[in-house]
C-alpha cells in the first residue's frame, strides 16, 4: 500500500510561522545589526503592507494622545483666562464632549498622512540606495523601516503627555534625543542590509536627500527674500513713519 503526501499540508508545513509585530520591534532594538535586518526581511511578512498597517495604527494613536494632551492644555488655560466659564450651565460637559469628538475623529486623518509621509520617505530612500547600486526591493525597505519607526513613534507619543508638565521636558527631550541618533543608526544599518551595499552608500541614501531637500528650500528662501526684499523695506520705512 503506497500513501501520497497531501500537497496543501505539505504547503502549511512550509510556510513559516507568523513573526509577529512586537517580536520583531523588540528584535530590531535590541540586536541591532545586519544579520537581524536580514532575518526580519527574509520572512514572508516582509511586505510593505504590514508597515503600513503598524504605521497607521501607531500613528492613529499618536494623533490622539497629541490632540487630548493639546485639548487638555488648552481648556486649563481657558479656564485661567475666563474662570466663569465653568459655571455656565453644560458649558464644560459640551466642550469636552466637542474636543473629544475632535481628537477621535482626527486621529485616524493623522494615521492616514502618518502612512504618507513613511511611503514617501522610503520611496526616496529606496530611490537613492537603487542610485548607489543597492540590490533591495522596496518592500524589504519599508519593512525594515516600519519596525524602526513604528516604536520610535510610540515612545515619542507616549511621551507626549509628560512633555505637558512643566520641568519634565527636560528629562524626556534628552531621551529622545538619544533614542532618535540611535534610531538613526538603525536605518542606516537596515539600507546597508537590505541593499547589500556599504556604510557609505547607506548612509548617503539616507542622508543625501534629506541634504538635498534642506539646499533646495534655503535657496527658495533666499529667492523668495530677494524678490519680496524691496517691499518688506517699504513696509518697514512706513512702519517707521508712523512711529
Amino acid at each position: 500500500m503506497t500513501y501520497q503526501s497531501n500537497p496543501s499540508l505539505t504547503a502549511d508545513l512550509d510556510v513559516p510561522p507568523s513573526q509577529g509585530a512586537f517580536p520583531v520591534w523588540t528584535k530590531v532594538f535590541t540586536k541591532p545589526s545586519e544579520a537581524t535586518f536580514l532575518e526580519i526581511t527574509s520572512h514572508p511578512e516582509a511586505k510593505a503592507r504590514a508597515a503600513y498597517i503598524w504605521v497607521f495604527i501607531v500613528g492613529t494613536l499618536s494623533g490622539l494622545i497629541n490632540s487630548l494632551t493639546q485639548f487638555t492644555m488648552a481648556l486649563v488655560g481657558l479656564r485661567q483666562v475666563a474662570p466663569d466659564l465653568g459655571q455656565l450651565p453644560g458649558a464644560s460637559t459640551t466642550i469636552g464632549i466637542g474636543g473629544l469628538l475632535a481628537a477621535v475623529c482626527g486621529a485616524p486623518i493623522a494615521g492616514l498622512f502618518s502612512v504618507i509621509g513613511f511611503a514617501i520617505g522610503v520611496a526616496i530612500v529606496q530611490a537613492t540606495a537603487k542610485f548607489f547600486g543597492g540590490q533591495g526591493t522596496f518592500d524589504k525597505l519599508a519593512y525594515a523601516f516600519g519596525a524602526i519607526a513604528v516604536p520610535f513613534s510610540l515612545i515619542s507619543a507616549l511621551m507626549v503627555p509628560l512633555n505637558a508638565i512643566p520641568f519634565l521636558a527636560f528629562c524626556t527631550l534628552p531621551v529622545l534625543l538619544l533614542l532618535g541618533l540611535y534610531v538613526l543608526f538603525l536605518e542606516v544599518t537596515a539600507i546597508k542590509a537590505v541593499h547589500q551595499c556599504g556604510w557609505g552608500e547607506a548612509a548617503a541614501a539616507l542622508f543625501l536627500p534629506a541634504i538635498l531637500i534642506v539646499m533646495l528650500c534655503g535657496v527658495a528662501f533666499l529667492a523668495l527674500m530677494r524678490v519680496a526684499g524691496p517691499s518688506i523695506n517699504e513696509i518697514l520705512q512706513q512702519l517707521q513713519r508712523y512711529q
